[in-house]
């Protein structure tokens, strides 16, 4: 029977996406929530403080059509480029951080947003065994 641990299953975890057995699929809107474990706040709401300050000063010193630009500009700006930033960090921390801390991923598996996929079978956080799908995929390390 295999009785590895939360840690040793992470590391075959990590051997398995390494060499593309399995592929992790993320939901970058939902792991960038202020509740996961994976989230920064300060990385969009520093942004968002800048637009609204700019689209202020623009309406101040350009009137309504200066105002009405800058927040087109803003909008812009934000869903071009802040969100998908956010959304790279968000999982560059996954990768680089979370799937190589046991205590942050098993914190990660209960929040969601993460999905494990190996061909047709799908392993999906919080409600399937991410253990289990890890154990089917990876074989004993032999006891010697």
């Amino acid at each position: 029977m295999d009785q590895r641990t939360d840690s040793e299953l992470l590391a075959a975890l990590r051997a398995l996406i390494e060499r593309k057995d399995v592929r992790l699929e993320l939901d970058a809107a939902k792991l960038d929530h202020m509740d996961s474990p994976v989230s920064v706040q300060s990385e969009s709401t520093r942004w968002f403080f800048v637009l609204f300050v700019a689209c202020g000063a623009a309406f101040w010193f350009g009137g309504w059509i200066g105002g009405a630009v800058a927040v087109a500009v803003a909008i812009a700006v934000w869903f071009a480029w802040v969100r998908p930033g956010t959304h790279r960090r968000v999982r560059a921390r996954v990768q680089d951080t979370a799937i190589k801390d046991a205590q942050t991923w098993r914190a990660l598996w209960r929040f969601g947003g993460v999905s494990l996929v190996a061909g047709d079978a799908t392993c999906t956080a919080p409600g399937d065994n991410w253990m289990q799908f890890v154990r089917e995929r990876s074989p004993v390390p032999d006891q010697a």
